[in-house]
């Protein structure tokens, strides 16, 4: 099948035409000129708008319609990008609308709002802050919307970053919802300080809420309730939109919306009976299958996901599921060196690997031995790749301590005993030994003599046991580390 591909960027919308153009228009431009080789076309999720703007002779379409649209022209890749900033009610709503066309094209995927993951908010709370820092005796107050919706919590979010600024000069206010306007001001309350406040408009469009619920004239607004109490107040009434730095942030989240997913894929120690059945359905959905290689032919993770397969086919009849035979396979050469610098130079260009997969649409899963959280050659990847705008994705696994245990037929913990990590060999060794509860000696191949000396000398070593090549058939469980 030929691809032809489409965007279709959903505003709520509105009727005041200025307002519009400053933000969406501009958005959408912007959006367009990043991503030219796609055809973009807009939708707005509120039908009184949509009727109000019909009125006028202006045809804008809600979603259903939009992408009917796409389909009868023939197109068969959709992205759809929302410019909602919290996940809200409208945004479930669009979720369950795309839900409903997806078997409609060959590929249909919603992107996120602009407050989703936390990183989100550090970054926006950034770029608030530094756009609308207020003079001496003034503080600002941004109005959100407000929601009974669980999304709400984006609100509280922001304010609880609001908090933390020493001599706190931003607030959050809603409409709707928590935090509310009065009770800010009554934290005012006997502030010599402060004299003058500036209201900013916490939404996409400096529409009607920012024209009357903020900026009216009626005693209800937060312009007025602000100057009843004796503050000069200053309204902004420009949308988030309307700013260069916001709308970069959606090019962000509409690339990550294009881009292929990473998956960071536990496939537990042995001989593939660990993997879980959420990391051999994603292997087998993943394009490209990225295993880490510290020698030419040293791919352990590898050769666990072959096993995993031909377990498969022996148990269901199935030796074809994971689709090893069709899918590329992207060694990853990891350098396993102390030098950091040396290191990250290896981190990052094998995350420049990984990125021109994910550039293409392609979804990127590596394998990785044990768990993705523990001592995982995944996380210098991920980190990388998620600052980039990449979304990554971890599935957890069994851990190789848990195994080991398991083996040798013993717990880890007590009810109230803890439990510690340690990397063998590293500084720090004879310390962590020391604390109370059970200790798992990792990464402790190379170490062994050391490691055992060290054992000895603390009178731990009568009680230490070692497992080695757990779950394979050269699988070694030594009860006693004199053996």
């Amino acid at each position: 099948m030929t691809e032809k591909r489409g965007i279709l960027v959903v505003s709520f919308g509105t009727t005041h035409g200025r307002a519009g153009e400053e933000a969406i228009d501009a958005l959408e431009r912007e959006l367009a000129q990043s991503f030219p080789d796609r055809e973009l076309r807009r939708a707005f999720t509120s039908s009184i708008v949509r009727k109000r703007l019909a009125e006028r002779g202006i045809l804008i379409p809600g979603v259903p319609e939009a992408l009917e649209s796409f389909r009868k022209e023939g197109y068969t890749h959709i992205w759809i990008q929302p410019t909602h900033l919290i996940p809200g009610v409208e945004y479930d709503r669009l979720r369950q609308q795309a839900e409903a066309w997806r078997e409609q094209f060959a590929f249909l995927k919603v992107g996120e709002p602009l407050l989703l993951q936390e990183e989100d908010y550090d970054r926006v709370v950034a770029l608030m802050q530094d756009r609308f820092r207020p003079d001496g005796d003034e503080v600002c107050i941004f109005m959100g919307h407000g929601t009974y919706h669980t999304a709400n919590r984006a609100y509280e979010k922001i304010e609880k970053r609001l908090e933390k600024e020493p001599g706190r000069r931003f607030f959050m206010a809603t409409v709707e919802g928590i935090p509310s306007l009065e009770e800010i001001l009554d934290g005012f309350a006997g502030d010599t300080g402060i004299r003058k406040i500036k209201l900013v408009p916490f939404m996409l469009v400096a529409g009607e809420h920012a024209l009357h619920d903020m900026a009216g004239v009626d005693a209800q607004s937060f312009a007025s309730i602000c100057k009843a109490r004796g503050y000069e107040t200053q309204c902004v009434l420009h949308g988030m939109g309307a700013y260069p730095e916001i709308r970069r942030l959606y090019v962000r989240k509409l690339k990550k919306c294009l881009s292929g997913i990473f998956y960071g894929i536990s496939v537990g120690p042995g001989a593939g009976g660990s993997l879980t059945l959420d990391a051999a359905d994603c292997i087998r959905r993943c394009d490209v299958l990225a295993v880490p290689r510290t020698g030419a032919y040293h791919t352990i993770a590898l050769s666990i996901v072959r096993r995993a397969g031909q377990r498969i086919g022996e148990m269901f009849g199935d030796g074809g599921y994971l689709g090893l035979e069709e899918k590329e396979i992207l060694y990853l050469d990891f350098l396993m060196t102390r030098d950091k610098e040396k290191r990250e130079e290896v981190y990052q260009t094998l995350a420049e690997k990984v990125s021109g997969y994910l550039d293409n649409g392609k979804n990127v899963g590596m394998a990785v031995l044990g768990d993705v959280s523990v001592y995982a050659t995944v996380s210098y990847l991920a980190a990388p790749l998620r600052t980039a705008g990449y979304e990554v994705t971890l599935l957890p696994g069994v851990s190789s301590f848990c195994a080991c245990a398991a083996a040798l037929g013993r717990s880890l913990t007590s009810m109230a005993g803890p439990l510690h990590i340690i990397p063998a060999g590293y500084e720090g060794t004879r310390e962590s030994l020391g604390l109370a509860g059970s200790k798992v000696l990792m990464k402790s191949g190379r170490h062994l003599p050391e490691t055992k000396q060290l054992l000895k000398e603390m009178g731990l070593y009568e009680r230490a046991s070692m497992v080695k090549d757990c779950g394979m058939e050269t699988q070694e469980l030594c009860w006693g580390l004199g053996e």
